[in-house]
């Protein structure tokens, strides 16, 4: 083969490699984002089962209401 051509299949191949192992880093960290809200989607739903009212949940996390609400409705 042509030393060129190794060169531009070698560098096709680090740019392949790279996408992959970018796209698998997202993968990781949406995986990660999912795995946490569903975490606090349990804990809500946990508290709300309980007889807590999302206004005392949000102040308790010091978040939104509507953060739970939309939260709640992702999962649901």
């Amino acid at each position: 083969m042509n030393v060129h051509i190794v060169c531009i299949l070698y560098k096709v191949c680090r740019a392949l490699d790279e996408m992959f192992e970018e796209s698998t880093n997202r993968g990781i960290q949406m995986g990660i984002k999912h795995s946490i809200a569903l975490n606090q989607f349990e804990v809500y739903q946990t508290m709300l089962d309980k007889g807590f009212n999302v206004k005392t949940i949000a102040s308790i996390f010091a978040v939104n209401e509507e953060l739970i609400g939309k939260l709640m409705m992702k999962f649901k």
